[in-house]
Order: C-alpha cells, then sequence, then structure tokens
C-alpha cells in the first residue's frame, strides 16, 4: 500500500469514500455490462460483478491487474485487463451500459482523449460513473501536492470537460461529515 491505490485493508476515511462511491454504483450497475476504467486492486469491481450481467476491469498497472485477477477472478462474469484508459479502441462502439471511472482523471494527462473513448463505447443510454477530487479543496487547501496526480481539476474545468463529452449530467459532491 502506497497511500494512492486503495485496498479493502485500509481503514478510516479513505476505506470511507472510496466504498461510498461503489456502493453508490451498485443500483445503478444491476443487470448491465460495466467497464470498470481504472479497477485498481479490483475490489470495486467485484462488488459490481455481484450483480451487473458482466465487468470488465481494466488497469494501467500490470501489478494491479495481477493481484486482482488473483483475489477476485473467479467470478464467471468478471474479467480483469491491463489497459490504458486513454487507448481504448480495442473496445467496439456502442458496448456498454455503464463506466465507473472513480479517481482516474488526475492520474491521466489526456482527459479529453479519455472521456472521447468512454464516449463511443457507452451505448446511447449508457450512463458515465466518474469521480476526481476538486483541486481547491484536494491541494489548494492542504498545501500538499500529491506526487501521483499528473493533472487535477477545479470543480469548473471539471464541469467544462464534462460538458465538452456529456452534456446531459448530474454531478454530486462527496465529504466525509
Amino acid at each position: 500500500f502506497t497511500g494512492e491505490r486503495f485496498t479493502p485493508e485500509c481503514v478510516r476515511e479513505i476505506a470511507y469514500e472510496h466504498w461510498h462511491r461503489y456502493a453508490f454504483a451498485l443500483t445503478l450497475v444491476k443487470g448491465k455490462q460495466v467497464l470498470d476504467a481504472a479497477c485498481g486492486e479490483g475490489f470495486g469491481s467485484d462488488l459490481m460483478a455481484g450483480v451487473a450481467a458482466g465487468v470488465q476491469a481494466i488497469d494501467i498497472d500490470a501489478a494491479s491487474i495481477e493481484h486482482a485477477t488473483r483475489r477476485y477472478g473467479s467470478r464467471a462474469n468478471l474479467l480483469f485487463t491491463q489497459a490504458d484508459v486513454t487507448m481504448l479502441d480495442s473496445l467496439p462502439d456502442a458496448s456498454v451500459d455503464v463506466i465507473t471511472s472513480f479517481e482516474t482523471l488526475e492520474h491521466v494527462f489526456e482527459h479529453d482523449r479519455m472521456l472521447a473513448g468512454f464516449r463511443r463505447i457507452l451505448k446511447d443510454d449508457g450512463l458515465l460513473l466518474i469521480s476526481t477530487p476538486d483541486k481547491k479543496n484536494y491541494t489548494d487547501a492542504t498545501g500538499v501536492i500529491n506526487p501521483h496526480h499528473v493533472r487535477e481539476l477545479y470543480f469548473d474545468e471539471f464541469t467544462e470537460l464534462l460538458d465538452r463529452h456529456f452534456p446531459a449530467r448530474k454531478i454530486y459532491t462527496q465529504k466525509l461529515l
């Protein structure tokens, strides 16, 4: 555990933040074909596979995919694959009902390329569930610079990015209380 990738053994704030995102997603992925983009160690992909028709989980990190396959790979409707979220050309157009991509954007420089790929592979009535920390609250307010983040966004930058690819949207915020 580096402090950046969540594992189910983590406790306290990081656990609450990560579990709640997938708990929210569970009601929206029931019976659907799901892409979990940047799945990390795979706990969320496994949770969703419990209710989804199928989950394809991708991550750029080979060690994470290996770990996820060992830990959660027994589900017939769950496949872990090493892949880059900005290079989804091998996935067919309009082939996915739901894409989850939690805490990914800040690790990727090519935001528009990633979202354009998501838009292409989502079905016309598809749903994107995406999260990213707000730079104002996460970095500016704390004074802590995360060395794993390559491009953080302020809230207005995030909404402008979404507008370019997904004009129909609803934004929620998350805060520990």
